[in-house]
């Protein structure tokens, strides 16, 4: 893909980090069924960002990503040990550490159940 050019991808696969709920609170979903290929479990997927109800923003994480993405230099240095330097998802996860893991825990706020009605 060059300058000029719109590129696409052959081929849409959605993380979840926990069981789906897609069907239980459409409203979740954010893209759209008929374009994703499949769906994979991926246990924390989300991080830096968050799971809403399953862990919190790492945001400590973005505000050294300020310092990270000011040169070419050390947006590699970090993309080869916290990317291309984990075999997978789980060992980049074990690589956060346990206090990381701890800081971003919530608590349940459980909401009430909503009833879409059926169509």
């Amino acid at each position: 893909c060059g300058a000029g050019k719109v590129c696409t991808a052959s081929a849409c696969v959605a993380t979840c980090a926990a069981g789906s709920r897609a069907c239980a609170d459409p409203n979740r979903t954010m893209i759209p069924a008929n374009i994703v290929d499949a769906v994979c479990h991926v246990p924390h997927a989300s991080h830096p960002s968050y799971s809403q109800g399953y862990y919190d923003r790492d945001n400590e994480f973005y505000l050294a990503w300020d310092k990270i993405s000011e040169s070419p230099q050390t947006v590699k240095a970090y993309l080869d040990e916290w990317v291309y330097g984990v075999k997978n998802r789980a060992e980049y996860w074990e690589k956060l550490g346990a206090e990381k893991h701890k800081k971003l825990e919530v608590a349940a706020a459980m909401s009430e159940p909503v009833n879409y009605g059926k169509y």
